[in-house]
């Protein structure tokens, strides 16, 4: 269950159950394998397929590994026509090479892979009028997603309404609520795993560094179970952002 909030709160951080000023081993930043190079993408048209948020989602199958349509498709969950429709583009833009065919009776099954294993697109070759522009594109499909999984989720629940109000610490909340007496609890398990939460927070700038440790470690800690082929595990979406504030 997933409700939302937005609010300020003032005073320290709190420490979570990993502790502050998290120590420990950490996965190095992300990294193609020793060897591989990046190629440096010089054409416009390679530039705004590797941008464009539905085309890359459709060209990551096949980076840096060989692929079929078929698996392509069943991996990402679109449909085969699709995938063959965006594979053609990526063929005809020099993104995709075909590496070997597989016989079989009738047409065989090309199986294709990346033209290069590893790429840097400048900005300035994206059709994007700004960097703002750029991201905002990127990030759309994610935040629709997000809101039809939490809104889902609501309707589900019954916390469809909102309350607004002043908490006796003076700061102004919104959240969703199922009527004017309810209140969400993030941890009630009849709700299911979720939390959708904005607050606005006051911190130092060694309590700012301080969460910034403590979610980058919560992230290196369970993002290392990713891809493990855990019978039990299943798909989970984990969104994070820390950010100053603009001064007003």
């Amino acid at each position: 269950m997933a409700g939302d909030g937005s609010g300020r709160s003032e005073g320290p951080a709190g420490h979570g159950p990993l502790g502050p000023g998290v120590e420990g081993p950490r996965r190095p930043a992300p990294a193609p394998p020793e060897g591989v190079a990046f190629t440096t993408v010089t054409d416009p048209e390679q530039a705004r397929l590797l941008t464009d948020a539905a085309s890359q989602r459709l060209f990551r199958p096949f980076l840096a590994r060989d692929l079929t349509v078929t698996a392509a498709a069943r991996e990402t969950g679109v449909d085969t026509n699709a995938v063959l429709y965006r594979v053609r583009q990526f063929l005809r833009a020099g993104l995709l090479k075909v590496v070997r065919e597989v016989k079989r009776p009738g047409r065989p099954i090309k199986v294709y892979r990346s033209a290069h294993d590893a790429y840097f697109v400048p900005y300035e070759l994206t059709p994007f009028a700004s960097l703002e522009e750029r991201m905002l594109a990127q990030l759309r499909p994610h935040l629709e997603e997000r809101v039809r999984t939490m809104a889902r989720r609501l309707r589900e629940h019954g916390w469809s309404g909102q309350l607004l109000f002043r908490d006796d610490q003076g700061e102004t909340w919104m959240a969703s609520a199922a009527d004017p007496v309810a209140r969400l609890d993030w941890l009630d398990s009849r709700l299911g795993v979720g939390i959708d939460y904005i607050v606005d927070l006051e911190l130092t700038e060694d309590e700012a560094a301080e969460l910034h440790r403590l979610l980058y470690a919560v992230l290196d800690r369970y993002e290392r179970g990713a891809g493990s082929g855990r019978p039990a595990a299943r798909g989970y979406t984990l969104s994070v952002a820390l950010y100053r504030r603009e001064e007003p």
